[in-house]
């Protein structure tokens, strides 16, 4: 059990004071609380007061992972933000019926009227784990650094890059179809594939066009390969042309262009694109970059929480880890296409 002290309590007054100032310099009353909180916690046994602080921690970590966590430069960014339709992780949507006819110098009285069909849709969020990372007390007062701010912040970008790369696919369409193209590309070789070029992004353009998808906001995401092939064929094509959200963006054909790593793998030969996490077949798979409108493709974020287990006595140290509940979908699966490198021969 704790000894009074009369030194420890006006000291914990004393620092609670100042606090409550700093806080609200107008206010004594702030003062005063302040040291009267401080002075209690002064009390409290150390264990709780160490519980009580992990705790406070726990909420400024979850914090920082929450904040901005669509990077500016993202094309995540790039989508309907659905997450006000979340209730217990699942969103709840409907898919919309048929829209009405139209009728044009219409003589035939009454106009004749049908009620909309819309199906509802109940699509729980999908779950994102990150893997535990133990951070050793020696660790922690040995590095120059806040450790494990570090260690938070890696498990943000790894969550960011996860539903980055779940978006990526799912914005992909699966194959050719009258509301999603899937063209292939026609250059010339390059290690057995056909090489992408601007008459392909002309035809992609030109497929949108015909679907009526309306011209502002829509969205290419090119594959880091196909960006070096169209930068090849005209070096100035990649000089940034305007600015989005404070981000220098390139135009090509009317896209907004944002550049990707980790997109859909397509079957070279059948233009067929793999399941999401299918191992990859060098023997059959190729690359591919993808388009959307951005009115028709969706994102949603559920809850996130922290798991820890703080001062294990075998490891001497904090183990945490982060489990995010989110999803990234398209609304309708329209107004989405992809291009992928078709096998040379």
């Amino acid at each position: 059990m704790k000894r009074f002290s009369f030194s420890n309590l006006f000291f914990n007054l004393l620092v609670g004071f100042l606090i409550g100032l700093v806080l609200d310099p107008t206010s004594l009353s702030a003062a005063i609380v302040g040291g009267t909180v401080n002075s209690a916690l002064g009390f409290v046994p150390r264990n709780t007061n160490y519980a009580l602080m992990m705790a406070v921690n726990k909420e400024v970590w979850l914090a920082e992972i929450m904040e901005n966590f669509y990077p500016s430069t993202s094309f995540l960014m790039r989508s309907r933000d659905m997450s006000v339709f979340v209730e217990n992780n699942t969103i709840h949507l409907a898919s919309a019926g048929v829209d009405p006819g139209v009728l044009v110098n219409n003589t035939v009285w009454p106009i004749p009227y049908a009620q909309r069909a819309d199906v509802p849709l109940d699509l729980p969020l999908d779950t994102f784990d990150t893997e535990n990372t133990l951070v050793r007390n020696v660790e922690e007062m040995e590095a120059a650094y806040d450790k494990m701010s570090s260690v938070v912040k890696g498990h943000k970008n790894a969550l960011v890059q996860q539903l980055a790369k779940k978006a990526a696919h799912a914005w992909t369409p699966d194959q050719n179809a009258a509301d999603t193209p899937v063209l292939a590309t026609t250059g010339a070789d390059e290690g057995g594939f056909k090489k992408i070029t601007l008459d392909d992004i002309a035809s992609l353009k030109e497929s949108f066009d015909l679907l009526d998808v309306p011209e502002e906001n829509r969205i290419l995401v090119l594959h880091p390969t196909h960006a070096r092939q169209l930068r090849a064929e005209d070096r100035q094509l990649f000089k940034p042309t305007f600015k989005s959200n404070g981000v220098t963006m390139t135009e090509i054909e009317g896209f907004q262009v944002y550049i990707y790593s980790r997109t859909a793998v397509f079957d070279k030969t059948t233009g067929i694109k793999a399941a999401f996490g299918t191992a990859p077949a060098p023997a059959t798979d190729t690359i591919s970059s993808f388009a959307y409108s951005e009115n028709e493709v969706c994102r949603a974020m559920g809850t996130m929480d922290m798991f820890s287990k703080l001062k294990d006595p075998e490891e001497r140290g904090d183990i945490v880890g982060f489990q995010m509940r989110a999803m990234a979908l398209p609304i309708r699966d329209k107004a989405m296409a992809a291009i992928y490198s078709a096998a040379s021969a």
